[in-house]
């Protein structure tokens, strides 16, 4: 057999196994708000990173409405980071999770002020995380 028609085999065999096997789930991911309503696949232990805007010296602040810590934990707290140095500059919070076991749940964060109880957030960050 030709050293071309070799290559092509090999080549129709790889093409064929990719497309049965779907997509692999990512070892770890970054998500930002464009990212909202998104679904991610995650390997159990892998890492998952969101990544919000927000101006903290407003007194908002973002913060986990939910999602199921059986299928992925928060690790540490948020870390801030302002855009410039400029006081009161926009910046960027980032959450850190890792996913636990396998499932599937619906994370959510919030971006609001911690004292204001009745009143919805002024922006929603929604994800869906199925870890195998």
């Amino acid at each position: 057999m030709s050293r071309p028609a070799w290559l092509l085999i090999v080549f129709a065999i790889v093409v064929l196994f990719t497309g049965a096997c779907g997509r692999a789930p990512q070892a770890g991911i970054r998500l930002t708000e464009k990212d909202s309503g998104r679904t991610v696949e995650l390997q159990a232990g892998n890492t998952l990173e969101v990544v919000l805007s927000g101006k903290p010296t407003t007194g908002y602040g973002w913060e986990v409405a939910s999602g199921d810590e059986a299928v992925i934990k928060q690790v540490g707290e948020p870390e801030y980071k302002a855009d410039t140095a400029r006081i009161g500059s926009d910046g960027k919070t980032t959450f850190h999770f890792k996913a636990s076991a396998p499932g599937r749940t619906e994370l959510k964060l919030v971006y609001r002020r911690p004292w204001e109880k009745n009143v919805p957030p002024e922006k929603t960050f929604e994800a869906t995380v199925a870890v195998r």
